[in-house]
């Protein structure tokens, strides 16, 4: 690893996807970042809170071969390369402009501010009364659907339910997500039961973030 050099003194591993996610690209470099500003990043409807700036680094093979897409770490937040620079003033350095990437901990922070708390449940096969093989609480984004959303089978009293995917994992609850009436929510003390369920919109990188569900009841 080179050495920090003047205001280049924050450590900064890049990171670039590969087939199995991303992966450290050569060394940890040094780095300065600026302009640090609050950013919305935009997942198929579900607006994330992060931050971006101008992220100056050392030239070198390594930094001149990056590319808009490539991933960067940095005090432990991951952000995204949305920009490669021209070469500036000092043709020593690499400027690069950066975002906060979707990962599991900005869906995560995203659901503790707007969300809730919310039961995931799996219906005992043929119970009566009702019993439940499995109960975990989960962190969801739950809201209603607009007018114009009210296409595929989606009705007036269905709700959209983000689901984090990490939580679904910590607890241990039996995978896949079912619908017909085996799996449940028990949302604000009413059960809802899943009409559809995505598991592909937000899977970023191999990575599943969170599910994409319509519920009804």
């Amino acid at each position: 690893m080179i050495a920090a050099a003047g205001t280049l003194n924050q450590r900064v591993q890049f990171l670039r996807r590969g087939a199995g996610g991303f992966a450290a690209l050569g060394n940890v470099q040094w780095a300065r970042l600026e302009f640090e500003r609050a950013v919305t990043v935009n997942v198929v409807g579900v607006t994330l809170q992060g931050r971006g700036g101008k992220l100056t680094v050392r030239a070198c093979d390594l930094t001149h071969g990056l590319k808009v897409g490539d991933r960067c770490e940095l005090d432990g937040d991951v952000f995204t390369i949305t920009i490669r620079k021209a070469a500036e003033v000092d043709l020593d350095d690499v400027h690069l402009e950066i975002e906060s990437a979707p990962t599991s901990a900005l869906y995560a922070d995203e659901i503790d501010r707007r969300g809730e708390v919310i039961q995931l449940r799996r219906r005992k096969a043929n119970s009566n009364p009702v019993a439940y093989d499995q109960q975990i609480n989960v962190r969801a984004i739950v809201t209603g659907y607009a007018p114009s959303e009210l296409v595929g089978g989606i009705i007036q009293g269905d709700s959209r339910v983000i689901l984090l995917a990490a939580d679904v994992e910590a607890g241990g609850f039996p995978l896949p997500i079912q619908t017909g009436g085996l799996d449940s929510l028990l949302i604000g003390g009413r059960q809802r039961t899943f009409k559809a369920i995505d598991d592909n919109t937000h899977r970023v990188a191999g990575t599943l973030l969170a599910y994409d569900c319509t519920v009804k009841g």
